[in-house]
């Protein structure tokens, strides 16, 4: 979670005008990271889980969503300067994600809340 964090800092910095690497740049790397959360074989682990008596929550399923959902807003932002996606669902799927990770949720201007 703390490298998707990176990327849309990053991305938050370009919105800015702070990060001059372009958007496709960006969505690229967190491609990469999304890849590594949402490995198949780890999902399917962590779905065998809810056989057990204790369960826990898919940690990586929900993380995953939420990297996938970075991903979906970068590459709405190569396509259009002014992009149009769900800024309250995206920010709540993130900050999900890094409550199960105990991390602290950023503002960013991505989430629209920077």
């Amino acid at each position: 979670m703390a490298a998707l964090q990176r990327h849309e800092h990053e991305a938050s910095d370009r919105l800015k005008g702070l990060d001059s690497r372009p958007f496709d740049f960006l969505r690229d790397e967190a491609k990469k990271t999304a890849a590594i959360i949402g490995e198949p074989k780890a999902l399917a682990d962590e779905a065998d889980l809810k056989r057990c008596r204790n369960a826990t929550q898919p940690i990586r399923k929900i993380c995953n969503e939420a990297a996938q959902m970075l991903v979906d807003a970068l590459d709405k932002h190569v396509a259009d300067p002014k992009p149009d996606y769900d800024k309250p669902r995206y920010a709540a799927a993130l900050g999900e994600c890094e409550k199960l990770m105990g991390l602290k949720s950023m503002k960013s201007a991505p989430r629209g809340s920077d």
